[in-house]
């Protein structure tokens, strides 16, 4: 099958739809079928490459208006293509033109990563070519039944709506034998404190500053591991609260350094305050290392991930005083801990595995065929 992937950048640019773009593209090329991607560039320069058997047509970019990129090239993507079926990353309104320009036989399905958000305001000018293209597509995937109940623009289609929920490479994440050496003198810098570990980038909705003032309230240590633009407010605030021994910023680490660090430690704190979290792929990456999740009751399919009561606990988001209960309720109860990250790893492995996300979209697209 000859597959066209759409979306907004690739590898090596980091975001979550950038990792599941790399999924797909290198998952369905292992596969045996033939699959080419079209994103756009971060410089005004076009370049076409071949990236681990797949080739990529990265559009050359002349700025961005409302985060679209200013990418006229791309809307030649799909007129150009021979593919039996293009995959369309939502929301990307270049991508929205190039299927309304392409031909009509051809199969479409549109996975529906999130309602826009943070340009709400342009949605009255945006709408009409948002529902052209949903009207367009033959399927629409979201990742959680969640995506789907709580989003005002999808329910006109709900006849479409298939629910396969994102999936990742988590045999990465298995224990090396040149870890646990590592892994032990990471524990000992928290003193036998029970450690919770937050992973994402440093900026407001990812709730950061809720952990560390919950870590008033409650026992343990905070590891805060990522870059952006809040780093040295959060570190300000730790300051504030006295908190400077208690809470430690890594930065950026490597995929190694990463791994270990999800090791050492006992809960995944993940309080991330509105839906522009939408699902969160680092979840399922600690559920895999038999981590139990905090999270935040967020409208989306974060609490879809993290059951409460069975993989974790779901607390209120933007609540610093339920974070601190459930860090509490965690960090005395070890056994519990244990219960819930056991099945933590059974649910990432049967839902969240990469494997399992490509078999389930290979036999929605051969359904169309």
């Amino acid at each position: 099958m000859k597959i066209l992937e759409l979306g907004k950048f690739y590898w090596p640019s980091k975001g979550g739809m950038e990792t599941l773009l790399l999924a797909f593209c290198r998952g369905f090329h292992e596969m045996g079928h033939q699959v080419e991607c079209v994103v756009s560039n971060e410089s005004p320069k076009l370049v076409v490459e071949n990236v681990d058997g797949v080739p990529v047509r990265r559009e050359a970019q002349f700025g961005q208006l409302l985060s679209t990129s200013l990418s006229p090239g791309y809307f030649n993507a799909c007129r150009r293509s021979q593919a039996d079926v293009w995959h369309h990353h939502f929301p990307n309104p270049l991508a929205d033109v190039a299927t309304l320009l392409g031909r009509k036989s051809t199969p479409m399905i549109l996975s529906y990563h999130s309602d826009v958000i943070r340009q709400k305001a342009a949605m009255r000018f945006y709408k009409p070519l948002m529902n052209r293209t949903l009207d367009r597509a033959q399927k629409i995937v979201v990742a959680t039944p969640y995506h789907f109940d709580y989003s005002p623009w999808l329910q006109p289609y709900e006849s479409k709506v298939v629910v396969i929920p994102y999936g990742i490479e988590l045999g990465s994440l298995a224990l090396q034998e040149s870890d646990a050496p590592e892994i032990e003198k990471l524990k000992a810098l928290a003193n036998g404190e029970t450690i919770f570990l937050n992973v994402g980038r440093l900026v407001g909705y990812k709730g950061q500053e809720y952990l560390i003032r919950a870590l008033k309230h409650a026992p343990g240590v905070a590891w805060i591991v990522g870059k952006g633009p809040l780093e040295e407010e959060l570190q300000k605030l730790t300051h504030e609260l006295g908190l400077e021994n208690r809470v430690k910023f890594w930065g950026a680490v490597s995929e190694e350094e990463l791994r270990r660090l999800i090791h050492a430690s006992d809960v995944f704190a993940f309080p991330s305050i509105t839906p522009n979290e939408a699902f969160g792929l680092v979840q399922a990456e600690a559920m895999a290392c038999s981590k139990p999740v905090i999270c935040a009751n967020l409208k989306s399919g974060v609490p879809y991930v993290n059951r409460h009561g069975e993989t974790g606990l779901v607390v209120e988001p933007a609540d610093e005083r339920s974070l601190a209960d459930a860090m509490t309720t965690l960090g005395q109860d070890p056994q519990l801990r244990a219960q819930l990250g056991a099945k933590a790893k059974e649910r990432a492995f049967g839902e969240f595995e990469r494997g399992v996300m490509l078999r389930r979209y290979m036999d929605l697209m051969t359904s169309l065929m």
